[in-house]
């Protein structure tokens, strides 16, 4: 690994001043339990002959320590046939979510579309079962000796040590994957991406407030601003300095897309625009229509991703995007600006209220004027949340932020 970008990094887990020109002020001043130096090596690789993979590359590499030893982390990685081009493969890191593990088909639909990548599991398990590409008749969730903590609930580990808690080495081994990613000769280190599904979704979105030199990130259903808790207020504090993705969102410079959905059960849809609001870089929303939660649909049934990553690292068409809509006083009717092609808008909204699942939107159609989405008619007296929903010229869904109207 160069020196600069150990130093890049090192310099960056270390700073606490806000960037400038974040979407808001951070809610807490943060807190970084994570040693930058140490995340920024090339972490030790062990070949194994444990669930092997067609294909691909199945080993452990060392994570951060747990109780006075280095973690081991498994992990698929395959790069795509052929020679790469000049520069070396873009790559993804790809992070699974509650119930997942290292999932051999996750990479292998990168290697399709012409990026390496690499699936670790963060909860000291060995793949198991049939799923996505594992093979063999193992059982799931077995565990290894040189294992990591899992995973309790919704930060069920609070009171433990820092170093004893799950998020901590999850967002410890991601980094790792990304320092491992670039001592691969034929990796591009300026064109590593990283995605995460479900819980997933909610440590690369710290993540990326953390490591900057992700080129992109791309978030699916898990987000920030979880409430789900069971804390003292103390450990509460705590949490919203050091886990939560919204005390780290604001210094995540890099290209962002948000992939959810209208239907979603478990990261409620305000929250996670929110959290798309809150990063310091450029953020796209794609909330889907219908997006069932789960492995497999948030990379096989999202073809907006591989369009956003390509138009990062590959020199595609930049995707269209939509800014915070607002009522215009002159005239009543919701506007947002945008950069790029729309085909068609409508404005979603609710007049519902309480926690945002499964919210049906009514809509009202709008035209597209010149950079300028508006409305045909006024919203609706009772009005209590609205957002943009729109279809690019290719037929890509994207979303503005959801605005709140304040009673």
């Amino acid at each position: 690994m160069k020196v600069t970008g150990y130093i890049a990094l090192a310099a960056f887990l270390l700073s606490a001043v806000p960037p400038a020109g974040s979407v808001e002020s951070k809610p807490v001043k943060r807190v970084i339990p994570w040693d930058g130096s140490a995340l920024a090596k090339t972490p030790v690789m062990h070949a194994t002959t444990e669930r092997p993979a067609r294909g691909m590359r199945s080993f452990f590499y060392e994570g951060a320590d747990y109780k006075g030893k280095p973690t081991w982390v498994f992990a698929y990685y395959a790069a795509p046939e052929g020679k790469p081009s000049a520069g070396g493969w873009p790559a993804v890191v790809c992070v699974h979510g509650g119930g997942g593990s290292a999932f051999p088909a996750w990479v292998t639909h990168w290697n399709k579309q012409g990026y390496a990548a690499i699936a670790m599991d963060l909860e000291g398990h060995l793949p198991g079962s049939h799923f996505f590409g594992v093979e063999g008749n193992f059982p799931p969730d077995q565990g290894h000796e040189n294992a990591g903590p899992k995973r309790i609930s919704w930060f069920g580990d609070i009171a433990l040590p820092d170093k004893e808690q799950w998020f901590y080495h999850a967002v410890a081994d991601v980094i790792r994957a990304n320092s491992l990613l670039r001592s691969f000769p034929e990796i591009n280190p300026k064109k590593i991406g990283l995605t995460g599904i479900s819980w997933g979704g909610t440590i690369v979105s710290t993540v990326a407030g953390v490591d900057s030199r992700f080129a992109f990130v791309v978030p699916v259903y898990g987000g920030a601003f979880i409430r789900k808790h069971d804390m003292t207020p103390d450990q509460y504090r705590e949490y919203c300095a050091k886990w939560d993705p919204s005390a780290h969102l604001p210094y995540a410079k890099m290209p962002m897309l948000w992939v959810s959905s209208f239907t979603e059960p478990v990261f409620p849809v305000d929250l996670f625009s929110k959290s798309a609001g809150t990063a310091g870089g450029t953020s796209i929303l794609c909330i889907r229509p219908w997006l069932p939660h789960g492995h497999g649909f948030g990379w096989e049934e999202v073809w907006e991703i591989t369009a956003f990553a390509n138009s990062i690292v590959k020199g595609g068409a930049p995707m269209s995007r939509l800014g915070r809509p607002q009522v215009n006083p002159k005239d009543g009717l919701v506007h947002a600006k945008f950069t790029g092609v729309l085909k068609n808008a409508v404005v979603g909204f609710t007049t519902a209220g309480g926690e945002w699942k499964n919210q049906a939107l009514s809509s009202i159609p709008c035209r597209i004027g010149k950079k300028e989405v508006i409305a045909s008619k006024p919203l609706p007296g009772g009005t209590t949340a609205f957002m943009i929903n729109a279809r690019t010229n290719n037929d890509a869904c994207v979303n503005s932020e959801l605005t709140v109207v304040k009673p």
